[in-house]
């Protein structure tokens, strides 16, 4: 069978099992008297065993078949869950991710020895006293060469291939397979046996014959001949990962034993196989079988289908154009007066900006593809760290642009772990605090306007601003005058600066300096904004702001002398004229008042380094903010609110921090996008 073309799909539900998995253990670890959870973890792991089984990655099948017998016997209530049993299953799934993943870049499954663990797993299911459930695979196999078991002759053309491949080293061997009285789809079970065969050695004859294989014209039984250089060890081996098979015979043949001398024993493996006789009667229902679900199956398959993110970006990039060339024909059409022109544009628009919406929300992903992966994380690391903590997740259905949620995954991990490791206290110092001994940690999503907030919530220790400011000035990323200048806020916002850390100790989790900083530039990147806001001992609160989506947005577009600027929208919160006695001096600063509230100045002008020209009555100012902080823009004009597709400026531009990227207008200009929250800063 070709696997290539089933790759990728192999690997996208091979996750979704696994993330499928690490919830279901995290569930049941809370509750392990929950059965259905209990049968959803092994439904989970045995579709990854057939799966893995079908695509021929044979240590994945071992792992998981192993793991199905010990849920097997959860779920029967014959094995009593335990904390080692639950570790035994994380570890599990760990390699089985360490497995996929390094199957997904192209590498062999073998790079993870799992052999330990199959060994343990093995143990723990044979270490009840209780009855164990029968293994998927129980094979009998003899290393005592006779005559084969009842349920396949040998003709005198069989035994001269027998004697000429003894002659020459090999062995002869006869297989026994018995498939499960549920199995569906015998023939590519009995196919995936004959393949796994051929690769051993020549297959030299089968009861049925192929071709009753292929058309499953048998019962669940079939029997094999074949001539290896392989022991009956490693033919066993070979198949017991194949899923689906009740029982399997190896064993070897010698071609001179006749048949009538056959043990005693040997008789009594005869009835698998003599059961195949009345096949024929059976094998229609065996195909009707899957018949009945089949109607809701397909319902359910046509409500979706996987699309490559690449085909979504270039359906993306195919809609920028069609919006720069929407603008360009709007100005044409205001320039010549052409009534028609514009009468047809007001159609077009109404289409374009529909054509426009849904292309963005089929790359919208809810924020729950990330969140679901720190569950285990903050078990792992709380367990790591011998403190109590309980994650609460909220608003995880809130949707974000597929760009978006591919990059924010680490930036909340580290906040995570800088929550876990510096902000809840061991359970000790919590109860000498007067709080309950397990500290609470919370990830929240929502919308706000057209941005997305995502919050790390602690109720911990908190951030003393006091300490920071010691921090920092030993460091030297401030002096101590500086230091003293600063409020309590903008003292705790240090922790943004690059390499500054508290921790007294680098651990694995935090302390190393780094982490912060990552954080912010990342966040910034994406066009958004990060800030905090903490009470000592009362807990922190980590915000993240980003825009919706990061393709086509709605910007207001300014003038500076000559050149055009664009503003998002999303940054603005009014525009005014001011007179030029309106601007007054604040610690050597320029702020307005503006409703009683005091608003720094930035002259694009300075900002920019262009030279002034002259100095106007009217002065216009655009009011932006950057998470709580606002600031007023003074720009010579503006042009008016405007549609435009945001294009990255690439490499050659990387350090230009104030610019978030361009814009092609309408008359084919380019206009940079002015970053908001960078401008702030400086």
């Amino acid at each position: 069978m070709e696997t290539n073309q089933y790759m990728e799909m192999f690997l996208d539900e091979s996750h979704e099992h696994l993330q499928s998995l690490n919830e279901g253990l995290l569930s049941l670890e809370e509750n392990s008297e929950d059965v259905s959870v209990v049968n959803d973890i092994f439904r989970n792991a045995h579709t990854l065993k057939g799966m893995s089984a079908t695509m021929g990655y044979n240590k994945i099948a071992e792992l998981t078949h192993e793991m199905e017998d010990v849920l097997d016997l959860i779920r029967k209530e014959q094995l009593k869950l335990d904390e080692d049993i639950i570790d035994t299953l994380f570890k599990c799934l760990d390699s089985l991710e360490q497995m996929i993943n390094s199957v997904a870049d192209g590498e062999s499954e073998d790079v993870v020895d799992v052999s330990d663990l199959v060994a343990k797993l093995s143990a723990i299911s044979k270490g009840e006293p209780a009855p164990a459930a029968a293994p998927a695979a129980s094979a009998a196999v003899e290393n005592t060469a006779a005559a084969p078991a009842a349920g396949i002759e040998l003709s005198d053309l069989d035994r001269d291939v027998l004697r000429q491949a003894k002659e020459g080293g090999l062995l002869g061997v006869h297989v026994q397979v018995t498939l499960s009285e549920t199995c569906l789809l015998k023939s590519a079970r009995s196919y995936m046996v004959m393949n796994a065969l051929d690769e051993l050695g020549d297959v030299i004859k089968s009861v049925p014959p192929a071709e009753a294989l292929e058309q499953e014209k048998f019962d669940h039984s079939f029997d094999v001949l074949v001539v290896t250089s392989s022991d009956t060890k490693a033919v066993e081996e070979a198949l017991s990962s194949i899923s689906e098979i009740d029982k399997l015979v190896v064993e070897l043949v010698d071609p001179d034993v006749p048949a009538a001398t056959k043990p005693a024993a040997e008789e009594k493996k005869a009835a698998p196989a003599a059961a195949a006789a009345p096949a024929p009667a059976k094998a229609p229902a065996a195909k009707k079988a899957p018949a009945k679900p089949a109607a809701p199956k397909k319902a359910h398959q046509s409500q979706s289908v996987r699309v490559d993110i690449d085909k979504l970006d270039t359906l993306m990039n195919l809609m920028g154009e069609l919006v720069i060339n929407k603008v360009r024909l709007e100005q044409i059409g205001q320039t010549h007066r052409l009534a028609e022109l514009t009468e047809t544009l007001e159609q077009m628009d109404r289409v374009t900006t529909d054509l426009q919406n849904i292309v963005m929300k089929v790359r919208m992903v809810p924020v729950s593809a990330v969140f679901n992966r720190f569950p285990r994380m903050v078990r792992d690391v709380s367990k790591e760290l011998n403190k109590e903590i309980n994650l609460t997740i909220e608003g995880e259905e809130t949707e974000l642009d597929r760009t978006v949620i591919d990059e924010i995954g680490d930036p909340i991990m580290h906040l995570l772990r800088n929550s876990l490791d510096h902000g809840v206290e061991h359970p000790d110092d919590r109860e000498a605090k007067g709080k309950p001994r397990t500290g609470e940690v919370g990830l929240i999503a929502r919308h706000e306007g057209n941005n997305v907030v995502i919050m790390v919530t602690d109720d911990g220790a908190g951030i003393p601003a006091e300490k920071i400011r010691k921090k920092a000035v030993e460091k030297g990323m401030i002096t101590q005058e500086e230091a003293d200048k600063l409020d309590d806020a903008d003292a705790v916002r240090l922790i943004f600066l690059p390499g500054f850390s508290t921790a007294e100790q680098i651990t694995d989790i935090s302390g190393r300096g780094v982490g912060m900083d990552v954080v912010r530039s990342k966040i910034e990147s994406l066009s958004g904004h990060v800030d905090v806001e903490t009470k000592v001992d009362e807990g922190s609160v980590f915000k993240i702001k980003l825009p919706l989506t990061l393709a086509i947005i709605q910007a207001m577009l300014v003038k500076v002398q000559e050149e055009m600027y664009a503003i998002p929208l999303g940054s603005i919160d009014s525009t005014i004229n001011i007179q030029p006695e309106d601007i007054k001096t604040v610690r050597n600063k320029e702020v307005i008042v503006l409703r009683g509230e005091i608003i720094p100045i930035i002259r694009m002008e300075e900002t920019l380094q262009v030279p002034h020209v002259k100095d106007s009555d009217e002065i216009f100012v655009v009011v932006v903010h950057a998470g709580e902080a606002k600031a007023g823009i003074v720009v010579d004009n503006l042009i008016g609110q405007q549609e435009i597709v945001i294009k990255t400026l690439g490499n050659l531009f990387a350090g230009l921090k104030m610019f978030s990227g361009a814009t092609v207008l309408g008359d084919g200009r380019v206009a940079l996008i002015l970053d908001v929250a960078t401008m702030m800063q400086q």
